[in-house]
């Protein structure tokens, strides 16, 4: 008798380990987006709020089955949001972020990022999202004094792929990444106050980055206060690169 009680009693304990040992994956947890990063071409700033008001929220299982979807400046996707315990997909986007502008639009940033996380039942998961800026900017900058006193006139012109737009100074127009290997081409066209035009083109041979704001700006160099013709050897150029950090 002795014996049998003992075994019964190491069975019931070795029963009770491996219950306390077996993970919980039932019930319910919090999901709580602690803050909300969003990185730009020239400036990198933290939202005040949990959830910017420009950014659009989805969390799907890991399998991809949609649960819950916040539009921009939801309120609620900045409290706790209740989840059932398991593995899930964020996916933080501006609503424009699949919008695809064409050549009357200089096109604004467009942010995306997806980030796996895990719901335990009974507890707040605090979640850190960085969204960043994926597609990339091109600004013109032209001495505006020597516009005003030299030139008549300009017309500065993009072309990336099928688009092609013109920017005036200090605006700024937005691309997205190319799929193939099309390279990003510019010119300046400008008529001078003695009626003489003159031309250069560019093409930008580089990689392209995301997050990227190239600035695009033109030097020229006047050599006596009297001397009114420009040529195009007086004008220069360099593409300078704001980067989010």
């Amino acid at each position: 008798m002795k014996q049998i009680l003992l075994y019964t009693l190491i069975i019931f304990s070795l029963v009770s380990c491996q219950q306390e040992d077996a993970p919980l994956t039932v019930g319910k947890g919090y999901l709580s987006l602690a803050s909300l990063e969003i990185g730009t071409g020239t400036v990198s700033s933290i939202s005040t709020r949990a959830v910017s008001p420009d950014i659009a929220i989805e969390i799907l299982k890991a399998d991809g089955t949609p649960v819950i979807k916040y539009d921009a400046g939801a309120a609620e996707a900045s409290g706790k949001i209740e989840l059932e315990a398991g593995n899930y997909i964020l996916k933080a986007y501006s609503p424009n972020h699949n919008t695809s502008y064409d050549n009357n639009e200089k096109g604004e940033p467009k942010y995306y990022k997806e980030q796996t996380f895990t719901i335990e039942p009974e507890k707040v998961s605090y979640l850190n999202v960085k969204v960043p800026m994926i597609n990339f900017g091109v600004s013109l900058v032209l001495p505006q004094d020597i516009l005003d006193t030299w030139f008549n006139s300009y017309t500065f012109t993009i072309t990336l792929g099928d688009r092609t737009l013109t920017l005036q100074n200090s605006e700024t127009a937005y691309f997205d990444l190319p799929a193939d290997d099309a390279l990003l081409a510019y010119s300046l066209e400008a008529t001078n106050k003695d009626n003489e035009s003159f031309r250069q083109d560019h093409t930008y041979n580089q990689v392209l980055n995301g997050g990227t704001v190239y600035v695009i700006s033109y030097f020229l160099t006047i050599h006596s206060a009297d001397k009114v013709r420009l040529s195009m050897d007086c004008l220069d150029n360099q593409i300078l690169q704001l980067t989010a950090k």
